[in-house]
């Protein structure tokens, strides 16, 4: 059975090959630092408190963790792009991401409020801290 998160991403990026569960676990973890734990977004560290849970629940070094979800990030970013749906799941017209990181906390969001990111911080900007 596929996970919110898993859905949310081939709902974007369609019937690849690629196997998305790494950057679904991402997502789903920032979800629950976000939402669960209510850790603020600027204290997320992905590379230490994402990435190495992802490692243990596909069983692979962090650092090869690092490197698929970056790589579907980009991927999933440039579909977003290519479909012109960046308004629709971002909330704004942006032209860029600075980092993979930005994306998976983006997508958190959506999961949780079914909303686009700056849609929900726009009317509830004490969601960022």
């Amino acid at each position: 059975m596929m996970t919110k998160s898993e859905r949310l991403l081939r709902s974007i990026l369609g019937p690849v090959r690629a196997d998305v569960r790494p950057l679904a676990y991402a997502v789903d973890i920032a979800g629950e630092l976000l939402f669960e734990r209510h850790i603020p977004m600027d204290d997320i560290r992905v590379t230490k408190d994402v990435y190495p849970w992802v490692a243990e629940q596909i069983n692979r070094s962090p650092g090869a963790v690092t490197r698929r979800v970056e790589r579907l990030a980009n991927l999933c970013w440039d579909t977003l792009m290519e479909r012109n749906l960046v308004a629709a799941y971002i909330g704004t017209p942006l032209k860029d991401i600075k980092a993979p990181r930005d994306l998976i906390l983006y997508l958190a969001f959506y999961i949780e409020f079914e909303r686009p990111f700056f849609d929900v911080v726009n009317q509830e900007p004490a969601l960022l801290f």
